[in-house]
C-alpha cells in the first residue's frame, strides 16, 4: 500500500472516530513518516472509570450497600429509585447483579444474606 494511500484511510478513520482521538499523518515522498495520536482525555477518563475496581468486603459496591439496605427496610423499586434519583431499571440491575452474585432468588433472601454477613 503507498503512503498516499495510508494516509487517505487513516484520514477516513479519523473522520469516523471524531472526537475520541486526533491522528496527524504527514506523508513524505510516498512513505508514511509519522503517525501521531493523541488521546482524548475526556475519552480515557470515561473509560477508566468504567474499569471495574474488586468489590470490598461483603462482596457488594457501595452503590449495591445503598440499595440493599433500602430493600431491608422494606421500600419498594419506585422509592428506591426516587431516594436514590437512579431509575427503576438500575434499582433492578443491582439487585439482579446482587442476586447472582450471592445466589438468591428474592429480596427476603437477599436481606438473609445481609443480616448473615453482619451487612445490615
Amino acid at each position: 500500500m503507498r503512503g498516499a494511500d495510508v494516509a487517505s484511510l487513516l484520514r477516513s478513520v479519523v473522520g469516523e472516530a471524531a472526537g475520541s482521538a486526533a491522528v496527524r499523518v504527514r506523508v513524505d515522498g510516498g512513505r508514511l513518516e509519522e503517525v501521531l495520536c493523541e488521546i482524548d482525555l475526556d475519552g480515557a477518563r470515561y473509560t477508566l472509570s468504567r474499569v471495574r475496581a474488586a468489590p470490598p468486603a461483603g462482596g457488594l459496591s457501595p452503590r449495591e450497600r445503598e440499595i440493599a439496605a433500602l430493600v431491608a427496610q422494606g421500600l419498594p423499586t419506585k422509592a428506591i429509585a426516587a431516594a436514590l434519583c437512579i431509575s427503576g431499571w438500575t434499582v433492578c440491575t443491582h439487585l439482579r447483579r446482587i442476586y447472582a452474585r450471592w445466589g438468591v432468588g428474592s429480596r427476603a433472601a437477599m436481606v438473609a444474606k445481609l443480616l448473615e454477613r453482619g451487612l445490615l
